[in-house]
């Protein structure tokens, strides 16, 4: 059987909604990037450092490029006299404090456009890496908030069950058919009162660290779309391999090693000229050392990842059959409820039993989607 996970919605509730007013801020997985990019701090913070380092850089440059390189000539003045036989004397005279000075400047903005620009690159590596780790992290908070607010759903349902079973027990008891001991004992049994209110706590804990990472005050009104129906039969078709090759070619710290490796071959005749050929060698051989080293890790980094989501992949798969299942046992006590062959109770007990094991199964697809989602980032080089 093929596994299509589409027809199963990620939470077992229809909406979530704080309000609906024109000032509602609607929330989805598809609109998470654009939300924290407007609204989270850290990423603000790292995007007003991009642009320090952009605005620095392009003064650097303009301070360079407008600058020529010194020529000793352009400061040599040159004098004509005549001495007492009538002989013509020409005298050249170098200003050796201006030319030093004029080479000094120059080469300090040369340096200076150099370290600007290096800089600028990794402020701008540095906001990449951040907006998609900060996605990240809002979009599995977001499906862990979901899923909170599913099992809550499922625990109301618990908790509206045992209720009445209680009613059932005190009517055994008064009527006889059980103990005091016995009906006390039920009661105190019943715990689902108190998992609802531990629940609903880590419900509110869940929404108010997904509004703090979207950058959103968790007063601000908000919709959110539980509407999560990602087909993941692509997983099955993952090619590694090519993947593989694209993290290597994708990924950024080994994008700015290489860079640095690049950066130290062009100044290969600076050694030279100063007779520096073995520090040059050994500078390079270490920087390709650690070049191999970040390959290795992001290649070791990437299987896990990988094997952590065919893990999830195939959990997902044997359980869905036991959800189907279930299902199809639901669909036959209803039909028997209909016909007068089973009670409401009997109903009830089945759909609890269904809801639970959808609520498992939306845990394990919800694990699916953040494991998939971090496999596609690190594919992305980040």
């Amino acid at each position: 059987m093929t596994l299509t996970l589409a027809n199963i919605s990620l939470v077992n509730i229809s909406n979530v909604q704080a309000a609906t007013t024109d000032n509602t801020i609607k929330v989805s997985l598809d609109n998470i990037r654009y939300i924290v990019i407007g609204n989270n701090l850290d990423i603000k913070n790292s995007y007003n450092s991009n642009k320090i380092a952009l605005q620095e850089y392009h003064d650097a440059r303009d301070a360079y490029k407008n600058d020529s390189e010194p020529v000793e000539s352009d400061y040599k003045t040159t004098t004509t006299t005549t001495d007492d036989s009538g002989t013509e004397i020409t005298t050249t005279i170098v200003d050796t404090t201006a030319y030093n000075k004029a080479v000094n400047t120059y080469n300090t903005e040369k340096s200076t456009y150099e370290t600007t620009m290096a800089a600028y690159k990794k402020a701008q590596t540095a906001y990449d890496q951040k907006v998609e780790s900060v996605v990240y992290a809002a979009q599995d908070a977001y499906i862990t908030y979901l899923a909170n607010l599913s099992n809550e759903k499922l625990k109301e349902d618990k908790v509206n069950s045992n209720e009445k079973e209680e009613q059932v027990y005190k009517l055994q008891y008064e009527n006889g058919f059980i103990s005091k001991n016995e009906y006390t004992s039920k009661l105190q049994a019943n715990t689902s009162i108190n998992e609802l209110n531990s629940l609903t706590d880590t419900v509110e804990l869940s929404r108010t660290k997904l509004c703090n990472t979207l950058g959103i005050s968790p007063e601000e009104k908000m919709t959110f779309d539980t509407n999560i129906t990602e087909n993941f039969e692509m997983i099955s078709k993952i090619n590694y391999e090519n993947d593989l090759e694209q993290m290597l070619s994708n990924n950024v710290d080994i994008k700015l090693q290489n860079d640095q490796i690049s950066d130290l071959e062009d100044e290969e005749d600076d050694y030279d000229d100063k007779d520096e050929e073995n520090i040059y060698n050994y500078k390079l051989e270490n920087e390709n050392t650690t070049l191999k080293q970040l390959m290795n890790t992001a290649e070791t980094d990437f299987k896990g990842q990988y094997n952590t989501l065919m893990n999830s992949y195939n959990s997902i798969k044997s359980s869905y059959d036991k959800l189907t299942e279930d299902e199809k046992s639901y669909t036959i006590m209803e039909t028997k409820y209909n016909y007068g062959f089973a009670s409401k109770k009997e109903v009830d007990d089945v759909k609890l039993t269904l809801d639970t094991e959808r609520s498992t199964f939306n845990a394990s697809k919800n694990t699916l989607y953040v494991d998939y989602l971090r496999y596609i980032q690190m594919k992305e080089g980040y």
